[in-house]
């Protein structure tokens, strides 16, 4: 069960819905546009619209909360059986087979997983870590990576013995790491001064 689960989990994360927007709503292959990432942010760049970017948004997000949520809830897999259908919804968005393996950066999908697996508790932290260091950093790659070693320390801190949350981290981690890879050719420099970081703008470890 758990393998059908998986393959299942990682085919519907597979569909690339802010590509298909792209096509059906404006005509276009959001590809073409910024960064070339097959994803929500540039559903917005193509079309300049903040609606159509909020439902590319929630689509992915969709393709692990649904899947992962009733997994986790419903059907009670909550041993280490878990961790594949976990990381096959962010694999499928990251990796998808109808784009040969290519695809997003994960970020909503991993979203989507995570309140499939704790409904609002992680996504609070990653929701506030996101907000504070995209205010604080200036590479926004370095923002989302820096925001789940956050996660990390909020797992240690509340789950220490947890394997399976732990494990999915440590995939999630790998993959969104691989995803951004391109923009964490130099380290992090501070946008701005907030709270816990240091005054004088020089680069963030």
């Amino acid at each position: 069960m758990i393998a059908l689960w998986t393959l299942a989990t990682y085919l519907i994360a597979s569909i690339p819905y802010s590509v298909l927007l792209g096509k059906w709503i404006f005509g276009v292959d959001i590809r073409e546009y910024g960064d070339g990432n097959p994803g929500a942010t540039n559903v917005y760049r193509a079309s300049g619209s903040k609606f159509w970017f909020i439902v590319a948004v929630c689509l992915d997000g969709a393709k692990g909360l649904f899947p992962v949520g009733i997994a986790y809830w419903m059907v009670g897999i909550r041993d280490m059986g878990i961790v594949p259908i976990a990381l096959a919804a962010i694999a499928g968005h990251a990796f998808s087979v109808f784009l040969r393996f290519d695809g997003g950066k994960a970020v909503a999908v991993t979203f989507g997983t995570w309140i499939g697996l704790t409904i609002f508790e992680m996504p609070l932290v990653m929701g506030i870590m996101l907000v504070y260091w995209f205010r604080s950093l200036k590479e926004s790659n370095w923002v989302v990576v820096v925001m789940l070693l956050y996660v990390l320390l909020y797992l240690l801190l509340t789950r220490p013995t947890y394997l399976p949350f732990l494990a999915i981290w440590l995939g999630n981690f790998l993959i969104v790491l691989f995803r951004h890879r391109q923009g964490l050719n130099r380290l992090p420099t501070i946008k701005r001064w907030l709270p816990l970081l240091p005054k004088n703008g020089a680069s963030a470890a």
